[in-house]
């Protein structure tokens, strides 16, 4: 007669061996995991700051090359520096239509704002609307180009024949533009007398 083999159970001590492999690979599980998700999230920060830095080159690149020598009714100067903040007449295109747009660049509490009149010779009290472009910025700081580089512009009858921007972000980051723009445009030559006709001869 057959004897039969009682089936033997695990030890404490492999069940605690087997614990032990489980908790390091879920461990070595979980790092890749949060790493990847960590990367995800960087990556995703990152162009959307990128995109950000494309709108607001794309916005001053328009701004600049389509500056107007043009103040607004209630105000004298042309291009208007203040500190950080500078302020302009460009053209828009909304609606299909080009029009007159006064716009001013500024940083406030680490944003670079893009704030936009809605007329350009409205009553000296109308606010503009304040459209933040940029996040995170540490500083900003503008030259201008008129016969060599200016740190500040003080000459309220004329326009820049350059303009140059740098974001200086909290990252550490800095990023460095540099636009031309159409200056002061010269006055249209008057047309030219018209040539005598030559005089017939016998």
């Amino acid at each position: 007669m057959k004897k039969t083999r009682r089936q033997r159970g695990f030890t404490l001590l492999e069940i605690m061996i087997a614990l032990t492999i489980f908790a390091v690979i879920s461990t070595l599980a979980w790092q890749i995991l949060d790493g990847a998700m960590r990367t995800s999230s960087v990556t995703d920060a990152s162009a959307a700051k990128l995109n950000q830095l494309q709108r607001a080159w794309s916005l001053m690149e328009r701004d600049f090359f389509q500056l107007q020598a043009r103040a607004p009714r209630n105000e004298p100067e042309l291009f208007r520096q203040e500190g950080d903040a500078l302020e302009l007449t460009t053209l828009n295109g909304v609606s299909g239509t080009v029009q007159l747009e006064r716009v001013r660049w500024r940083l406030e509490e680490g944003r670079l704002y893009r704030d936009v009149w809605p007329v350009i010779d409205g009553p000296a009290d109308v606010k503009p609307d304040e459209v933040p472009i940029v996040s995170g910025v540490k500083s900003l700081q503008w030259r201008f180009y008129r016969q060599g580089w200016l740190t500040a512009w003080h000459d309220a009858a004329h326009l820049p024949d350059g303009v140059e921007v740098t974001l200086t972000m909290e990252s550490g980051d800095t990023w460095r533009w540099v636009f031309t723009t159409p200056g002061d445009m010269p006055e249209v030559a008057a047309a030219a007398a018209p040539a005598p006709s030559p005089e017939t001869r016998p």
